[in-house]
Order: structure tokens, then C-alpha cells, then sequence
């Protein structure tokens, strides 16, 4: 499945300002920062179609090949230099080809038990547009209310500096009262995302108890 998503990466241009990839930088070299609305945490998580979940990732995909082909093409031999980055391309691919698996399941199912919701986090940065910088998705329980978050996507160019990404979760957690659900369950997500365990679950614990 993992190579399929290389086979079948195609460029497209879409102009809405949820599908936009931004560097990380200003052109004056200053750091691309982000600002959470503080009013409405919620309005910056935009409901979005599965179709439109996997075109941003796609993008974000596109951009991870093209950056490891101009390495490769720049005969880059710096291999401490581009470990991490390389890294975290590694985890964002596999990322994106895991939610190209729940996407498929979203369209083949049936039941009337649970639903899934897509969403991207597009918070307001310094210039002056809203960019997307997570996928999220939701596992809807209709029966037990359970708003469970399952999987994350983040965008390649998204570094926490930009923005603490814990402000996604109040968001999340703010979304789920919106929704009347009875419960937030982090659980899947903290199983298959270690990372995510670390700056949402486990810092944070340790951060609280001090």
C-alpha cells in the first residue's frame, strides 16, 4: 500500500486555503508562526470530506518526494544533517498511507453504529492565512457518545515551534462538547502515535504534577 501511495502521486494545484503547504519560514527568514483563535478554539477545526482529507495529504506527500529527490539531485552526503528530517518524513509517509486505509473504510461502511469524521486544524499564521497544519480523524459512536480521536496527519512542513500542537487538543476537546458527546477517548491515538503519547499525555502529566 506503502508504494501504491508513490505510484499514484499526482500534482495539483487547489486554491482554498485549507489545501495550501507553506514553508516554514517567511521570505525574510523569520519563523512562519501560527495563533489558535482564542475566542472559538473549535473555529479553527474545519470539517472536511474524506476526498479532500486525502488530496491535502497527497500535497503534503508530493512535497515530501520532491524535497528527497532535490537532495538527492544536490548530491546531499551529509548524513547527520538530514537523519531527522529524514526521520520525520518516514513517519509523516507512513502517517499519511495509514489514513489512506481509513479513508477506503470510511467509503465501504455500512453500519449506523459509529461514523467518521475528517478534520483539519487550520489555525491563522502571521501572514495573514489560515494553512493547514494537522489531519485529524474521528471515530463517532453514535450509541455511547464516545468521540474517539483515532489518527493524526501532520503537515511535513509543521514544526512545534510554529505552534504547541497541545492547543489542537483543547481544540478536540472543545469540539467534543460541541458534538454533545459524553466522552473524548485518546486511546487509539496514543497507542499507534508515540509521539503524540509524549507531548499530549505524558509531558503534560509530568508538567501538571510539578
Amino acid at each position: 500500500m506503502l508504494m501504491n501511495l508513490f505510484s499514484i502521486v499526482i500534482f495539483v494545484t487547489l486554491v482554498t486555503n485549507i489545501l495550501g503547504l507553506m514553508p516554514k519560514k517567511l521570505p525574510n527568514g523569520k519563523l512562519l508562526k501560527f495563533e489558535a483563535n482564542q475566542k472559538s478554539l473549535i473555529t479553527d477545526l474545519k470539517n472536511i470530506k474524506p476526498g479532500q482529507a486525502s488530496l491535502i495529504t497527497r500535497n503534503w506527500l508530493e512535497n515530501i518526494v520532491l524535497d528527497i529527490t532535490n537532495k538527492k539531485n544536490n548530491k546531499d552526503k551529509d548524513l547527520k544533517k538530514n537523519y531527522f528530517f529524514e526521520y520525520d518524513d518516514l513517519h509523516i509517509v507512513s502517517s499519511i498511507n495509514k489514513l489512506e486505509s481509513y479513508i477506503q473504510e470510511s467509503y465501504n461502511k455500512n453500519d449506523d453504529d459509529s461514523s467518521y469524521l475528517f478534520l483539519a486544524w487550520t489555525p491563522m499564521g502571521i501572514h495573514g492565512r489560515t494553512e493547514t497544519l494537522f489531519i485529524i480523524l474521528v471515530k463517532l459512536f453514535i450509541k455511547e457518545k464516545i468521540f474517539s480521536i483515532e489518527h493524526l496527519v501532520q503537515s511535513p512542513y509543521w514544526i512545534p515551534e510554529q505552534i504547541n500542537s497541545n492547543i489542537l487538543k483543547e481544540s478536540l476537546i472543545l469540539q467534543n462538547k460541541e458534538n454533545n458527546c459524553t466522552s473524548i477517548n485518546f486511546d487509539n491515538l496514543y497507542n499507534n502515535n508515540i509521539r503524540i503519547k509524549l507531548s499530549w499525555d505524558t509531558w503534560n502529566l509530568d508538567l501538571n504534577d510539578k
